[in-house]
């Protein structure tokens, strides 16, 4: 009986020590061939006291503080991207499209320009 026990015991702790390899292995959508990856981040200008909103395809996912980026995977194909400020503004958001592809990173600095609201201009650096 003590053998059995003790194959028991042996055969639970190597399922219970092998869990979290399958568990850390589960966050493997950044491969994903049908995603891409965007990321968004303010101007070292945008000012303090005010939030970057960021919708996609007119949902709004993110207002984006100060020091903060947005950074997540995007479904390939085609979308259009606006971008405005709160709170305060007069301005309408500003819009533009972006057809992502699969594996591709789309890197953006958002710049708010007083007379025209905010704008995403392309950036050529591209965050880790």
């Amino acid at each position: 009986m003590n053998s059995r026990f003790t194959f028991v015991v042996r055969f639970f702790s190597l399922v219970l020590a092998g869990l979290p390899i399958c568990i850390s292995s589960q966050p493997a959508q950044a491969s994903n061939p049908q995603t891409g990856r965007l990321v968004v981040q303010r101007s070292p200008t945008f000012g303090s006291k005010t939030y970057l909103q960021l919708w996609i395809d007119g949902n709004k996912v993110a207002n984006i503080g100060p020091g903060q980026r947005y950074d997540e995977s995007i479904q390939t194909g085609h979308h259009v991207l606006a971008v405005n400020y709160t709170p305060r503004t007069r301005h309408q958001p500003s819009s533009m499209q972006l057809t992502a592809r699969p594996g591709e990173t789309y890197a953006f600095t958002a710049i708010r320009e007083s007379d025209e609201g905010v704008t995403l201009r392309q950036s050529n650096r591209i965050p880790p």
